[in-house]
């Protein structure tokens, strides 16, 4: 089968987008099918690169993102995006969000009857928090946002989404089309795997001390506030060291927040990583508990991480969070934004060593169903079937 990936955001690009793109299109060339990925540039130039694991990437010439650092945007790719197409020969085209490419690829693919499938990662409060300066317009901006974006995916032949939450806010939405909930997915055995944490500890130079891990990006949608003015409750309380592994266009306010209140001895920013960083992994299994401020995840994938890893998870209650974290069973829920709440979640697992142990034990279980094979072999099952529906 030829496959066409679209997507805003691609290696080496750290966002959960780019991971579940390169993980559905390494999957889908290991089995053998003919992919093409088409995202953005680093530069204003456009061209092909072949990856060693055979994947074909077209880069489109873009733009900087004026929103997000590192990240770039393409401007009227139609018609290099119908050239593309015509070259390839596409039997199915998956979108990885409504955007510039994912336009002009639905457009041109209507023109040659080519079905078009769609997975829906993000929420509109996710893109309103980066438009804060249209805040007094924010109540019609999302109506009309909602609007295009349901008719957008009305015109395609299914949506993917990765949890139930999301697939019911769409629905309410007026989505009409097929949908089915399939989990971003995680890989088991490599966040399965074990190192004594003495080792790891000593190669990172953190203190003896217990570790709560964020992993993520440090961006306004995380509400990484609200943890930083839980921390110095728990350390009233704790000798405790906070570890915060990714990068985003707060990371350098934060680093000045934390001078500013005295958290830089009790505090480590590791900066980001590369999804297949071997250090990833080890920095999971050195933490006591992770924690997941944010209340606009549609799934959450560094949370499926942290269950995969044994941890026991502090987790806002709230969008998709409480279908991973089920409160009292694999971790505890606190109430968006309230840091006292938080901190006090944080520290009843610091106080409960069998707490802590059982929590984990039930994160290792309850993970399972998110194997990563067993989504991507879902994905592929949908093609099959939109495909097998194509008139001959």
């Amino acid at each position: 089968m030829k496959v066409v990936i679209g997507s805003e955001s691609f290696y080496p690009n750290v966002s959960g987008v780019a991971v579940t793109t390169m993980n559905l299109a390494s999957h889908l060339a290991g089995k053998g099918h003919e992919v093409t990925v088409i995202v953005p540039s680093p530069s204003r130039q456009s061209y092909q690169e072949r990856l060693a694991d055979g994947l074909t990437v077209q880069r489109i010439g873009s733009f900087p993102n004026p929103f997000r650092r590192d990240f770039r945007v393409t401007f009227f790719p139609r018609a290099l995006v119908g050239r593309i197409l015509d070259q390839c020969t596409p039997d199915i085209i998956h979108l990885q969000d409504p955007a510039s490419i994912g336009c002009a690829l639905l457009s041109e693919a209507g023109k040659r009857r080519i079905p078009v499938v769609i997975s829906h990662h993000f929420t509109l409060d996710y893109v309103l928090a980066y438009l804060w300066f249209l805040k007094p317009v924010h109540g019609p901006l999302r109506r009309w946002l909602t609007s295009r974006m349901i008719r957008f995916y009305n015109s395609c032949r299914y949506v993917i989404t990765p949890s139930q939450t999301v697939m019911c806010q769409l629905e309410l939405a007026g989505l009409k089309t097929r949908t089915k909930v399939i989990s971003n997915g995680v890989d088991l055995n490599r966040f399965f795997a074990y190192e004594p944490p003495s080792s790891i500890r000593a190669a990172l130079q953190l203190p003896n001390q217990p570790i709560v891990l964020y992993v993520g990006r440090i961006d306004p949608e995380k509400s990484l506030d609200t943890l930083i003015r839980a921390i110095p409750i728990v350390l009233a309380r704790h000798k405790v060291h906070f570890v915060l592994c990714g990068g985003g266009n707060l990371l350098e306010a934060l680093k000045k927040q934390l001078r500013k209140n005295g958290l830089t001895n009790s505090v480590t920013l590791m900066g980001p990583l590369e999804y297949h960083s071997e250090l990833l992994p080890r920095i999971y299994q050195l933490a006591t508990c992770f924690v997941i401020p944010s209340g606009m995840e549609t799934q959450s994938i560094v949370t499926l991480e942290a269950m995969a890893s044994g941890l026991p998870v502090v987790a806002a209650r709230a969008a998709a969070l409480p279908e991973l974290v089920v409160d009292g069973d694999n971790g505890l829920l606190f109430r968006f934004g309230d840091d006292q709440d938080l901190a006090a979640k944080i520290n009843l697992l610091l106080e409960d060593e069998e707490m802590r142990r059982q929590m984990g034990r039930r994160s290792l279980e309850n993970v399972v169903r998110h194997e990563l094979e067993r989504s991507l072999n879902q994905i592929e099952a949908i093609y099959n079937e939109v495909v097998e529906e194509v008139p001959g």
